[in-house]
């Protein structure tokens, strides 16, 4: 009850302010929050050790740090946009590559769309659906449930079809992908620890393959895409080229393949924009952290494991 409270307080005000305003006391709240999330700091700070190998331990601190004031625009942001217009939202957030999802949704099988955590999804989310009518994204269900459903609810008013992420949500998924719908589905983190180990930045981590046997299954494309925040907090949404998955006599050779192809891409653009890939769970864990208090990511925190 407190969490859900706390969160519709913050939301209430930040909602009202000015986005300038509401980032500067976004970083006081920040700054007060951050020493007391012990174990999700230590856990982004691992993650950033693996991204940044040649980063010594005050820059990795540092770099922690400049993430986490990232995120928390991202959530500021969360809560201003459903009050924003489809003009405004037009004003913070520009298009690249808008070809690659052209060509992808000229297929006629719907699109799959896959990310990482990184800049501020609901945002592209939302101006996709204003565009492209109602898209489908896959989230992680949080507590309290009464925080859940009202995050559903914000997200659904952005013109989403809110799927909660569960070993049977790839049902919904799939009958949105024969609407011809767009459906986003971040990767970057195994929530329901049902995925593969792949090489991700010289180390196996564990990463679901639902997208891609979705892929395989349906013939939708997949799109890389990923969202960065500009030196002048808008954001830019970068489609890659889609992806054309073909089923050979092998199917193990061509999830992996596949997978290799996505987390590349991921790689490339992490190690570029470190300070705005945002995940506070241990990718690469020596032993399983489990934090003390769930913090469910903007972007949409979504995955298929199976």
């Amino acid at each position: 009850m407190i969490t859900y409270v706390g969160f519709r307080v913050i939301e209430g005000i930040i909602a009202r302010l000015p986005r300038r305003l509401a980032y500067a006391l976004g970083v006081v709240i920040s700054t007060l929050a951050f020493p007391l999330l012990g174990r999700q700091r230590k856990a982004l700070e691992r993650n950033l050790e693996h991204v940044c190998p040649e980063l010594a331990g005050p820059a990795i601190r540092k770099l922690a740090w400049q993430n986490w004031l990232n995120y928390t625009k991202a959530w500021i942001d969360f809560f201003k946009i459903p009050r924003m217009d489809r003009v405004r939202l037009g004003t913070l957030l520009t298009p690249i590559g808008r070809e690659n999802l052209d060509r992808a949704i000229a297929a006629g099988k719907g699109v799959i769309v896959v990310a990482p955590h990184m800049g501020s999804w609901e945002l592209a989310a939302a101006s996709w659906a204003a565009s492209f009518g109602e898209i489908g994204i896959m989230v992680e269900q949080i507590e309290p449930r009464r925080l859940f459903e009202h995050v559903f609810r914000v997200r659904s008013r952005m013109g989403m079809k809110i799927v909660p992420l569960s070993r049977t949500g790839a049902r919904d998924i799939l009958r949105m992908l024969k609407e011809h719908r767009l459906v986003v589905l971040a990767m970057d983190r195994d929530i329901l620890k049902t995925g593969r180990q792949f090489p991700f930045f010289g180390r196996l981590a564990s990463f679901p393959t639902g997208p891609v046997e979705l892929a395989l299954k349906t013939g939708a494309p997949i799109l890389p895409a990923v969202c960065l925040r500009d030196p002048d907090d808008r954001y830019i949404a970068i489609g890659e080229p889609p992806i054309f998955l073909t089923p050979s006599d092998n199917h193990d050779n061509d999830v992996r393949s596949a997978m290799q192809q996505i987390l590349a891409t991921f790689e490339r653009y992490i190690s570029r924009y470190p300070d705005q890939w945002h995940v506070l769970e241990p990718i690469w864990p020596d032993k399983q952290i489990s934090p003390s208090v769930t913090i469910p990511s903007p972007p949409a925190q979504a995955a298929v494991g199976e």
